[in-house]
């Protein structure tokens, strides 16, 4: 029965985004584990608690960022109420750490016709475009995974409203929500996407945001680094 009430817990914290996810839900363990026996890693949810969550852009500072395509060169990013916002034009941004599988929730919005991306492991491309009414979305619209898989609805907000993304990588697997809408699911990924940074797949990267476009703010950006795939869970 203790193990019982264990399993139940620990489900409870995750439930929302493992039912749409499809992640494994069958390992007993402790609530904040973030790894599956044998299978992969839980996703973990960006409101349920913050714990194992670490904070990249807090309105305040840039210290963890730096010039995405040249670290030593001028970063021509700002804070502007509260959100890290671009020159038009200007420059891609990255973090100066490096990740592999993680969950990530940040918010983003657009000016009218607005064009950006965020980079997995500074590699894999979810779209940021403003595409807002959109009967039918490619896989070069808001939230697709650059030129490779498009987005399972449009979840996109109008231009100059904050969006939603949340999304996990794990292995060759990204999972994604916009506004709440589940848009990737265990999406297997096999080449990098447009404008990558050099390296492989699932090599450790940055998270990078495109700045070289139109005009772009995020907010709120957080990030949970995963146990690997088939981490051994802890003792209870």
């Amino acid at each position: 029965m203790k193990r019982l009430l264990t399993l139940l817990a620990a489900l409870a914290g995750v439930s929302l985004l493992l039912a749409s996810s499809g992640c494994c839900t069958s390992c007993e363990k402790p609530a904040g584990c973030t790894a599956c026996c044998g299978q992969s890693a839980a996703c973990p949810m960006a409101g349920a608690s913050d714990a194992g969550w670490v904070t990249l852009f807090d309105g305040k500072d840039l210290s963890k960022w730096r010039n995405g395509r040249a670290p030593r060169a001028e970063n021509k990013w700002s804070i502007e109420d509260g959100a890290m916002t671009n020159v038009a034009h200007g420059n891609d941004i990255a973090t100066a750490e490096r990740y592999q599988d993680f969950a990530l929730s940040l918010e983003f919005k657009t000016v009218q016709g607005g064009n950006s991306g965020v980079y997995l492991r500074g590699r894999i491309e979810l779209q940021v475009l403003d595409s807002f009414g959109k009967a039918d979305v490619t896989k070069q619209d808001n939230g697709a995974i650059y030129d490779q898989f498009p987005p399972k609805v449009n979840a996109s907000k109008p231009a100059g409203e904050w969006n939603l993304l949340e999304a996990t990588i794990i292995g060759d697997e990204v999972t994604a929500k916009l506004n709440g809408k589940l848009i990737h699911d265990r999406q297997k990924i096999s080449e990098v996407t447009g404008g990558a940074l050099p390296g492989k797949v699932g090599a450790p990267g940055p998270l990078l945001l495109q700045g070289d476009h139109g005009k772009v703010w995020y907010r709120n950006i957080r990030i949970h680094p995963l146990a690997a795939p088939g981490a051994s869970c802890p003792s209870k």
